[in-house]
């Protein structure tokens, strides 16, 4: 394996134990979808009608994990074509990598296609420049599974080559497990043990980046509940007590944790940074919210702000303090396109 992707942190089950698993079920539901939509499809439709759910939600439902499946699944098939064209990197390394890109691409266009068809969901990109350029850190908010994509999305759209960090439950997702350990990412635990070398790992996947890289951290590191933020705001409370009364002043969005971004920093002294906000996703952060409101159309707004690398402080206290403060100002965008509505517009 190359050594600047595939970057692990090992407290999930190895891959000999976890593949077989996620593959099986996988299968299993594949062809589960596939045997039973001639028949379960129409009945959801009448009953959809019957309940006067005009638009299909359960109908809606029924494709959208199914599709979501089947791309998965065929996901697994390409990475395996892959791997017998380029013998595992063996042959044409860069050719290997490049390939690998372009079938993550396509897998994540595939999930965005369906997310609009059955969900709809569209994502729009205010303005592209702020991600041309040199390599960048780029660091996003993330208050759901959808916007999970929206890096992925946006740096396509300008070519460049996402260089991602991943949780590691992600890994129980067969095509992501194969593709992810192949392209420039590193798999994150976010609870880490003592001495462990995961910071080390994130430096070095900045370091190691290509010319044409954007490192992608997400450094509120889950969705917000109101639970979470006064966690959040309870550990800033202990160390810096003004810092929390800062934060404390968030509708929509957690404080971040500066820890994964300095390190990003530090692998990258080269790099901007630039700050993904985006706006849509409220009301939707995990899978059941996306069902319950799979019959309304949801658009997503995305905002690129790109921050000169002279700009940023590189003393740890006063980037905390900084990187709080580019929250605030996201949290404020939010508000602003949740109240006159311009996100729909």
């Amino acid at each position: 394996m190359h050594p600047h992707y595939g970057l692990g942190v090992a407290s999930i089950p190895r891959a000999a134990v976890r593949r077989p698993i996620s593959y099986g079920i996988s299968t299993v539901a594949a062809a589960l979808f596939l045997v039973l939509t001639p028949v379960v499809l129409p009945l959801l439709y009448l009953t959809d009608l019957a309940t006067g759910r005009a638009r299909g939600k359960r109908a809606r439902v029924w494709l959208l994990l199914g599709t979501t499946i089947w791309f998965e699944y065929l996901g697994v098939f390409g990475a395996a074509a892959l791997w017998l064209r380029y013998f595992g990197g063996r042959i044409d390394h860069e050719s290997w990598v490049a390939a690998n890109y372009r079938l993550e691409f396509w897998w994540c266009r595939h999930h965005r296609n369906n997310l609009r068809r059955f969900a709809g969901v569209h994502i729009t990109l205010l303005d592209d420049q702020p991600l041309r350029g040199g390599r960048s850190i780029v660091i996003s908010r993330h208050s759901s599974h959808i916007d999970a994509i929206v890096p992925l999305t946006v740096l396509e759209l300008v070519g460049r080559t996402p260089c991602y960090t991943l949780k590691q439950d992600l890994q129980w997702a067969p095509a992501m497990d194969l593709v992810g350990q192949r392209t420039h990412n590193v798999w994150i635990d976010r609870t880490p043990r003592p001495g462990s070398p995961m910071m080390t790992k994130i430096e070095r996947l900045a370091r190691t980046m290509p010319p044409d890289g954007s490192a992608v951290i997400f450094p509120e590191g889950t969705f917000r509940t109101k639970e979470r933020h006064d966690r959040a705001i309870a550990r800033l409370q202990r160390t810096k007590p003004a810092l929390a009364a800062r934060a404390d002043r968030l509708r929509y969005v957690l404080p971040p944790r500066p820890a994964g971004t300095l390190a990003l920093l530090r692998g990258a002294p080269d790099a901007d940074l630039v700050i993904l906000a985006n706006v849509g996703t409220e009301g939707r952060s995990d899978i059941s919210d996306i069902i319950a409101t799979i019959d309304e159309a949801h658009p997503i707004t995305v905002m690129a702000t790109r921050h000169a690398r002279a700009d940023v402080p590189e003393d740890e206290d006063e980037f905390t303090e900084w990187l709080v403060d580019r929250w605030l100002e996201m949290d404020d965008w939010i508000h602003e396109q949740l109240t006159t509505g311009a996100h729909r517009s």
